[in-house]
């Protein structure tokens, strides 16, 4: 019996705690709700990534810039990364296509061959404007010029201006690209040898090869350049020597000299302009060297006096 009077003590609830109350009820309601939104705020913090960078520049005259930053990242695949730059005025651009991305292994170390860039869908491969099949073209002749390891060192040395798309020819990018290249190096051709209206007049079925915009753009560029085409299949040492690792690569070069890769659109149009802007950028800077020469030598010639 004692027993039994212990348990009955501990079985009751005093009165006061089981009625409910309005305050009551709106305190519990309003924790529970608190309770939910941390938890899924903190949830989502939790599974979001967030990186912020603040750059100033000078003032400068410059049309363009480059900015060179470095970005590892240990658990994320570099093909989903995308690159945003947001002027002061609230103005998004994405530059994704324009960063280079490498694979690394798990200790960090950088893979030989470049990743492909997911996010480049955005830039036109070819030009769909133009629908004759590389067949077609090549019916009056290569314009595009194919090099190998001497040819391509004789056109690098005779030539201020070369420009090389290295392709593989079981890449279906390269086939898709092959005929707007083949263009190009056809109109950047006849406008150095300023037959285009001629060529056409006795060529009329070749008038839609190329538009008007597309001369347009080509008369720009005031100096010749060589388009050529290397097949890294039958080339593999040459690709492997020039830092080839996907398909289709477009090297420019100015005298000599390995400037780097076109990531534009591969447009005639766009391309003709890559072109002058290069053109522009190199006489600019032959300007500028000629400038810091004439000056030395008046600097030696006032010392000399």
């Amino acid at each position: 019996m004692p027993r039994l009077a212990s348990l009955d003590m501990y079985r009751k609830v005093p009165v006061d705690l089981l009625e409910g109350t309005r305050r009551g009820s709106i305190l519990s309601t309003l924790a529970v709700f608190t309770m939910a939104t941390l938890f899924f705020l903190e949830t989502k913090a939790y599974f979001s990534t967030t990186l912020k960078t603040s750059l100033a520049l000078d003032s400068n005259d410059e049309s363009q810039i480059r900015v060179n930053f470095n970005i590892t990242m240990m658990d994320l695949k570099c093909e989903y990364a995308t690159i945003d730059v947001v002027s002061v005025l609230g103005t998004q651009q994405n530059v994704t296509q324009h960063v280079q991305k490498f694979p690394i292994d798990q200790w960090g170390v950088r893979q030989r061959y470049q990743q492909r860039n997911l996010k480049q869908h955005d830039v036109q491969m070819f030009d769909a404007s133009i629908e004759e099949t590389i067949e077609e073209l090549h019916a009056d002749g290569e314009d595009a010029v194919s090099l190998d390891e001497t040819t391509l060192n004789v056109a690098l040395e005779e030539n201020t201006y070369v420009f090389v798309d290295f392709f593989a020819n079981w890449c279906s990018h390269c086939r898709d690209l092959a005929p707007t290249w083949e263009t190009l190096a056809e109109v950047m051709y006849e406008v150095a040898e300023g037959r285009v209206e001629n060529h056409i007049e006795k060529n009329p079925h070749l008038e839609h090869e190329y538009t008007d915009e597309d001369y347009t753009a080509a008369v720009a560029v005031e100096l010749p350049v060589l388009i050529g085409k290397i097949d890294c299949v039958d080339h593999h040492e040459l690709c492997m020597q020039r830092g080839i690792r996907a398909y289709p690569t477009l090297k420019f070069f100015w005298d000599g000299k390995d400037i780097g890769d076109y990531r534009g659109h591969r447009t005639v149009v766009e391309l003709a302009h890559f072109i002058e802007a290069m053109e522009r950028e190199h006489r600019g800077k032959e300007d500028s060297d000629e400038a810091v020469k004439s000056t030395e030598a008046k600097d030696g010639k006032f010392h000399a006096i």
